[in-house]
């Protein structure tokens, strides 16, 4: 069976369907990224296939299409069009749960291109005493996460930035971050990420400038370890 077989293999969907159509289901029905590996487990396809029907979907949602698929936080994930992102906003009246605030951005630019990275190597960056206050709001916006213990005297908790962190600056990966020497002197991943930090969603809701809203906190309520 060849590639084209495949965009109408059943039984994937019924009569009539094809690979891009069921694509755009199971994207949709998900509402989250969607990498390939896990295509490959909802499909039983390959991956080439399962890329030109990515491919094919794309194409098919340009125009006048109401959804977009991005590709973003290493996968993929379906988005409102631009095109009608003031509808849209009428029907949502928070999209995002408030922006970062100047010392969040600080700490988690910090994070994002020194990872993983201690409290007290965060502290010691950032001219501050303590940090943890700002690493618990990030723990609990999921947009950082326990990246294992450093093997020194202590073996501190390091931390490290998560999908949902990519996801809420638009970065498909860590290798899109700005470039540090963009940005002169001072305090230079602070400047670089808060050049990324979208006022609100401009490529429409849950797209890749959107932030998740309905991630759910840590069950934890421990304090953050140093």
């Amino acid at each position: 069976m060849n590639e084209t077989d495949l965009f109408h293999q059943e039984p994937l969907w019924e009569e009539g369907g094809d690979l891009p159509g069921a694509l755009e289901a199971i994207f949709t029905a998900a509402g989250e990224v969607l990498d390939l590996a896990r295509l490959r487990e909802l499909t039983g396809l390959g991956d080439g296939v399962l890329q030109l029907g990515i491919e094919k979907l794309q194409e098919r949602l340009q125009g006048s299409a109401g959804l977009r698929l991005l590709e973003v936080g290493g996968g993929w994930r379906m988005a409102t069009s631009p095109l009608y992102r003031e509808m849209v906003s009428r029907l949502v009246t928070t999209t995002r749960s408030g922006k970062l605030t100047p010392a969040q951005i600080e700490a988690l630019a910090i994070i994002a291109y020194r990872q993983p990275v201690t409290i007290t190597e965060l502290n010691a960056i950032r001219g501050v005493t303590s940090s943890a206050n700002q690493v618990k709001s990030l723990m609990e916006r999921q947009l950082i996460t326990p990246a294992g213990r450093k093997p020194v005297v202590g073996r501190p908790m390091t931390y490290a930035t998560t999908q949902a962190f990519l996801l809420h600056f638009g970065l498909k990966s860590l290798h899109d971050l700005p470039q540090l020497e963009d940005f002169g002197e001072g305090r230079l991943e602070a400047e670089a990420l808060a050049a990324l930090e979208p006022p609100m969603p401009e490529d429409g809701l849950f797209g890749e400038g959107a932030m998740l809203t309905e991630l759910e906190p840590p069950d934890s309520a421990d304090p953050v370890e140093p």
